[in-house]
């Protein structure tokens, strides 16, 4: 078999995990789908194989002050030529270039439905189902720095918006037990997206009581945080996430945030995962 016959198989086989994972992610969307865009945490304690599950808190919906338990998915499947498979709270990337520090591929990120939230006023806006955000991202690693930039439209009929990210991320091997990844990022929403989550047209000020507001596109939010992986033996391992951010612009004026919630936004967590 040449080269290049194992080039299609290692691909089909990315392939095929990635709508095996897709599937999966489609049937736990409900409980997976909080707001815990975490793209750069799993550079922390990167393995060939890799699953983990554990628990997060994460606000109740984009801008709350209130917060609620998550459950947290990790998965990470490296191949020796750089492809990999990765998933890590509600989001799936798959690198299709077989490259160890240029990567290329296919995005898709669930973004929960707004409903039955803990605020009474935010809780009688019109009910926001959940996104699914279908895009690509493209990477680069230069020793320890690693830099991403993503680029998602929804393609559920939900907020029928797109968001743009840009992220870096600074890797720190302690020893062979624990890595350090720090991270920061920021997001663009388009006039959709913030119409969706954070305008308060008249429909929504009446039934919720909330003063009306227009949102526009613009830079939603800057993020920064840290990730932390502890190996525990050969292949039991811990994996910490804390990550904040801040809203900005019309989000953060909204009155869904602005009177009702709170612009800093935490999600944090710990993943039990196994390496093999």
């Amino acid at each position: 078999m040449d080269r290049s016959d194992f080039g299609w198989k290692t691909s089909g086989s990315m392939v095929v995990l990635a709508l095996s994972m897709l599937l999966f992610l489609m049937a736990a969307m409900p409980a997976l789908a909080s707001e815990s865009s975490l793209d750069m945490a799993d550079e922390a304690g990167q393995e060939s194989r890799i699953f983990g599950l554990g628990l997060g808190l994460a606000p109740d919906y984009e801008g709350s002050d209130d917060y609620q338990g998550i459950p947290l998915l990790q998965i990470r499947y490296n191949l020796d030529n750089g492809m990999y498979l990765s998933v890590l709270g509600n989001t799936l990337r798959v690198n299709l270039l077989p490259d160890k520090q240029l990567h290329l591929g296919p995005i898709l990120r669930f973004r929960a439905e707004r409903d039955d939230v803990d605020n009474d006023r935010v809780d009688r806006l019109r009910k926001v189902d959940t996104a699914a955000e279908l895009g690509v991202f493209g990477s680069i690693k230069i020793d320890r720095w690693n830099f991403m930039l993503s680029a998602a439209q929804d393609v559920e009929d939900s907020h029928d918006g797109f968001l743009v990210d840009l992220s870096g991320a600074y890797t720190i091997p302690f020893d062979k037990q624990a890595m350090l990844t720090l991270f920061a990022s920021t997001s663009y929403a388009s006039d959709d997206y913030m119409e969706t989550y954070f305008e308060i047209d008249a429909n929504n000020a009446a039934r919720s009581g909330l003063k009306r507001f227009k949102a526009e596109g613009g830079i939603k939010d800057l993020a920064f945080g840290g990730a932390y992986q502890y190996n525990i033996d050969d292949h039991w391992g811990l994996l910490g996430v804390l990550r904040y951010a801040r809203l900005l612009g019309d989000a953060e004026d909204s009155p869904v945030v602005d009177d009702e919630g709170d612009a800093g936004q935490v999600l944090g967590g710990v993943v039990v995962n196994y390496r093999f």
